[in-house]
């Protein structure tokens, strides 16, 4: 199948999961995303200088897939309470973000540790939860719709 239209981000989901590629359900959904950072990946390159060079060779590093921070629509249940215990516990778990569009939907999972979390909240709107996700490890995509 071929993802038919531009994915919005209307319906995007964050997943603690128990591995990478695990079950998307109720049981792992953390929350409705309100606001999704930008996935970045990047490589330091290293100059590597000889005495009596001309030219520069350079070294490519391994990747770093950065942080990510998630904004979701707060809901006082156990799951806020393990990401607490996360950022307390300084452990690393396994995320996935879920977009869903229409009967088509597409993936990414990683593992993290939770740098920051926080609960926010406009006087006349919603409660808000804002997590800081530093990814350790591989990121990885399916992007193919279901």
């Amino acid at each position: 199948m071929a993802i038919t239209a531009p994915f919005t981000g209307q319906y995007t989901e964050l997943h603690l999961t128990s591995a990478i590629g695990g079950v998307l359900d109720g049981t792992s959904l953390f929350g409705e995303v309100d606001d999704l950072g930008a996935f970045e990946s990047s490589r330091n390159v290293v100059d590597l200088l000889s005495y009596s060079d001309d030219d520069v060779r350079r070294l490519v590093t391994a990747k770093d897939n950065g942080t990510i921070s998630v904004t979701v629509n707060w809901a006082p249940d156990t799951s806020h309470d393990d990401l607490n215990g996360l950022l307390i516990g300084a452990v690393p778990a396994t995320f996935a973000i879920r977009w869903v569009s229409g009967t088509e939907e597409a993936r990414v999972d990683f593992s993290a540790y939770l740098s920051s979390y926080g609960i926010s909240h406009a006087k006349d709107d919603k409660v808000q939860c804002t997590v800081e996700l530093t990814i350790s490890g591989p990121v990885t995509y399916d992007l193919t719709p279901a």
